[in-house]
């Protein structure tokens, strides 16, 4: 329903006759209709991470750092278009920004997302081909906080703004900005 209507024109009642389920029903499991839209994000979230984990995963362990990081991005970008898809992210916007849902989910540093941009930056910078004066925690809130920003400059040029072309022009600059350069 919150996809097909903007989330202030779902009522209770109408989630709870779609659901078929009194509203005493949907009390005992919600608090809230933010509730339940707090509780469908997180969801959404936990597996677009867990989708994204599984990727690195799959990705063969001898290519450059620099290509794994570059290969997240653009995973990333294709589950925003193809997956989440502008209407939905243009109504987490709206949630982020009015503050009505509790996004933490999405916003939050602990998300496992900060966690999988760490361990490939980490790992570039352990085996030397990425040089930071910053901890690697720090580059990865700046990538993930770049793809954030890209996303929403989406969400307010679409249809015009191509999300996979800017993300990845946008993650090679950051990208190349780490690079040691080993060419002399």
């Amino acid at each position: 329903m919150f996809t097909e209507h903007d989330f202030v024109d779902v009522s209770i009642e109408d989630i709870t006759n779609a659901a078929g389920i009194t509203k005493g029903g949907f009390y005992v499991h919600f608090e809230s209709k933010d509730a339940l839209i707090a509780e469908l994000i997180a969801d959404h979230v936990a597996r677009a991470d867990t989708n994204y984990k599984s990727f690195l995963e799959s990705l063969p362990r001898d290519i450059p750092t620099s290509e794994v990081l570059l290969a997240l991005i653009e995973k990333i970008a294709d589950v925003l278009m193809d997956t989440i898809g502008y209407e939905n992210m243009n109504k987490i916007y709206q949630m982020l920004l009015a503050g009505t849902v509790d996004t933490m989910a999405v916003k939050g540093y602990n998300r496992e997302l900060y966690t999988l941009f760490h361990s490939v930056l980490e790992k570039g910078i352990k085996q030397g081909e990425f040089k930071s004066t910053l901890p690697a925690e720090t580059l990865s809130r700046h990538f993930v906080m770049a793809i954030r920003g890209i996303s929403y400059e989406w969400c307010i040029r679409y249809p015009e703004f191509d999300l996979k072309e800017q993300v990845v022009e946008h993650s090679r600059l950051l990208v190349a900005g780490i690079m040691i350069n080993t060419t002399k």
